[in-house]
């Protein structure tokens, strides 16, 4: 087993430090760490989720980051699935906002999984912080200030973001707030292409803990949801506690509604 510099992304072939950065070198357990894709070289995975992970990529030459998501091969295989994962980066593109996560490439891997190139940042989620203990209001209302800028521009040109929530949103190291993931955001019709995907009627799409009740019922949703959404979060970050619980998901959304 080979193991990999989690800052540079240099392969070495036993454990130690790494010889350029004196990072400890870690296993490399994922067959894409220490692989060059485009002009990347992937160092670490910064997270991961139901449909792929999310790693850190380092040009070698001048050591410039960024985060590349990377579709998993199970969901590769799901042409709706793939029309969804475009679909986000023509998202966040059509807007091109201060505060939304920026999108730079878009490309495929020699096995056919296709990958998101974007801006990395340096930070933590609201959520990580929010679990950390109570924010500082000063904080709350700037962070959710800059939210709302950004969900202004989208709502402004017809897209709605649909899982607005404290994980989603990123806080710089200068305190200032990204959103992020429009994986499952609703575009306008007029800014579809033939290939983008399109919403069955009656599908939840969403985090139950921050949907809107219009968007709980499977009806036509617009930005008002965003701002529901919104809400549930500032009142998380407030109280440290959600706006609603239930035993399972059925009494969460009952509640909600």
């Amino acid at each position: 087993m080979t193991h990999v510099c989690p800052e540079c992304g240099r392969s070495w072939p036993s454990d130690g430090h790494c010889g350029d950065d004196g990072a400890a070198l870690a296993p490399g357990r994922d067959s894409l760490l220490g692989v060059t894709i485009g002009r990347w070289r992937l160092a670490r995975v910064l997270g991961e989720g139901g449909m792929g992970r999310v790693y850190l990529g380092v040009q070698p030459a001048i050591g410039s980051r960024v985060a590349i998501k990377v579709l998993s091969e199970a969901c590769a295989r799901d042409r709706a699935l793939v029309d969804r994962f475009f679909a986000e980066a023509r998202a966040v593109n059509l807007v091109r906002h201060e505060h939304i996560v920026g999108v730079l490439d878009l490309a495929w891997l020699d096995d056919g999984r296709p990958y998101i190139v974007m801006e990395f940042i340096d930070g933590h989620t609201v959520g990580a912080l929010a679990r950390r203990g109570p924010m500082p209001v000063a904080l709350i209302a700037a962070l959710v200030g800059e939210v709302l800028s950004a969900l202004a521009a989208a709502h402004a040109i017809g897209i709605v973001h649909r899982d607005l929530k404290p994980d989603n949103v990123l806080v710089t190291a200068a305190g200032h707030a990204k959103v992020l993931d429009f994986g499952i955001a609703k575009l306008a019709p007029q800014l579809r292409r033939g290939d983008s995907p399109r919403t069955a009627t009656g599908a939840l799409l969403g985090t139950p803990d921050y949907m809107a009740p219009e968007q709980i019922a499977g009806g036509a949703i617009d930005g008002r949801a965003d701002l529901y959404a919104l809400g549930a979060l500032l009142y998380e970050c407030v109280t440290g506690q959600r706006p609603f619980a239930g035993a399972n998901v059925f009494e969460l959304l009952r509640a909600q509604v």
